[in-house]
């Protein structure tokens, strides 16, 4: 596969993920507006959420540009490099922001809980607290292995771009 149709993949696949993103970045705002209906959330919930959707933007931004770079043949920049290191630490803000997003959610439910059922709550928390628990590990592995992987692929970019600065120089 020539580098041009490469890039043009590349492009095509970060298109069709910001898609799915935004589908479900639009199911997740429903029902953050059903539980603001609700009365069940205040203020800070929203504030957190769009914020947490800042990030993929930016990952989405960049992922572009590196793209685009490399059907120009411009893979091994140190403007790509900075992409992929800002890329990592998006990814490592929104895995903080959507671990602080759950626990938030998770302590405004057992108070909202505790007040209707103060008797039963560990029976009425029992489902939620285990689906929250099991997104908090999948969201946290997720999350830290894109970034370890943003920053490892930032440093070899990194690297090869000097090494191709300096062939540069001695030809």
């Amino acid at each position: 596969m020539k580098q041009k149709e490469l890039s043009i993949l590349l492009r095509v696949v970060v298109v069709l993920c910001g898609l799915v993103w935004l589908v479900f970045a639009n199911w997740f705002g429903r029902m953050l507006g059903l539980a603001i209906v609700e009365g069940a959330y205040v203020l800070y919930y929203p504030l957190l959420l769009c914020l947490m959707l800042l990030p993929p933007l930016v990952v989405f931004w960049d992922a572009w540009h590196i793209f685009t770079d490399i059907g120009r043949n411009r893979s091994f920049t140190a403007v790509n490099a900075r992409r992929l290191r800002r890329i990592s630490l998006c990814a490592l803000l929104d895995t903080v922001l959507d671990i602080v997003l759950l626990v938030y959610g998770v302590i405004h439910r057992f108070r909202f809980v505790a007040r209707f059922a103060p008797d039963d709550i560990m029976k009425a928390m029992g489902d939620d607290l285990f689906l929250a628990v099991i997104r908090f590990l999948f969201v946290a592995f997720i999350g830290m292995a894109v970034t370890v992987a943003a920053a490892a692929l930032s440093h070899l970019t990194l690297k090869a771009a000097d090494l191709q600065d300096e062939n540069d120089l001695t030809i």
